[in-house]
């Protein structure tokens, strides 16, 4: 039997990851070990600690359940431990990976306090497989961390004019990713090309974001509904949108007539065509 052996692409061996503040991660408060709680700088006397932390006292397995009652999905795996299935583990490891994604694109206001809120902007996506394009420059900024050199500190004339997410990593952006659009007042240009979490949710919060300076927009392959439409509505600065044929579906067809009798001045390209040169349109 013939092996097929594939180059391996070996990350470099120098640290990568970025830290914007000095705030510790779980692992780093884990190895630390617990801390003797203090108020107002002055550390809890003896006698008002519980008797399972107080020194020569004895401690027992199940004091867990003392100070603190388990999450309900502890208790729930605890139930299932004798007619676990495989099933079941891989159900539990897909839910791992869903909040583990949902915490990566949650938006860090250390991040924005170290580099400014567009160059805070340009280090998430950038990272995260997307493309951005500056105020001024006909160039985008795309790459990984071992490509890429940005300005680990503010520095100012990064203004973010267009963004690309139709390859965002990880199935693509979430609700809780998008916060990280907020303050960028000269972005013009947005593709959520093929991203199947973005919803109604999602362009509610792009129109509160960014309604008022968005002029390109590309939903293709996203969930759009008719609350969708309703929440393009709100964004004043539109003047091309792209969405995917919404064919048979009558609701989604009259929301787009309403939208289009309401907002005359908008371009609406609705088709089934997956061209990737979406950038030149941007």
């Amino acid at each position: 039997m013939a092996l097929n052996l594939k180059s391996l692409h070996l990350r470099s061996l120098y640290p990568t990851f970025r830290n914007y503040c000095d705030y510790k991660s779980i692992y780093e408060r884990d190895e630390a070990g617990p801390q003797p709680r203090k108020v107002h700088g002055t550390v809890y006397p003896d006698w008002r600690r519980p008797w399972v932390q107080r020194d020569g006292e004895w401690h027992s397995k199940l004091s867990i359940f003392v100070e603190k009652s388990p999450s309900m999905h502890i208790l729930n795996a605890m139930q299932k431990i004798p007619s676990l299935t495989i099933q079941d583990i891989k159900e539990w490891w897909a839910d791992m990976k869903v909040v583990q994604e949902i915490e990566n694109q949650k938006y860090l206001p250390e991040r924005v306090a170290a580099l400014g809120i567009n160059l805070a902007a340009v280090h998430f996506f950038t990272y995260r497989q997307c493309a951005v394009r500056l105020k001024g420059q006909q160039q985008w900024i795309s790459g990984d961390l071992t490509t890429l050199n940005l300005p680990d500190s503010y520095k100012d004339g990064y203004y973010v004019e267009a963004v690309d997410c139709s390859k965002f990593h990880h199935n693509g952006i979430r609700y809780e990713g998008l916060q990280n659009l907020s303050g960028l007042n000269f972005l013009k240009g947005l593709s959520l090309k093929n991203n199947k979490h973005v919803d109604v949710w999602c362009l509610d919060r792009i129109a509160g974001n960014n309604g008022s300076s968005l002029e390109y927009l590309n939903i293709e392959g996203c969930n759009l509904c008719p609350g969708g439409i309703y929440a393009i509505a709100r964004m004043e600065a539109l003047k091309l949108l792209k969405i995917t044929d919404p064919g048979d579906n009558v609701e989604l067809q009259a929301a787009l007539s309403m939208l289009e009798q309401e907002r005359p001045n908008l371009f609406i390209n609705a088709s089934n065509d997956n061209d990737e040169n979406d950038l030149e349109e941007i």
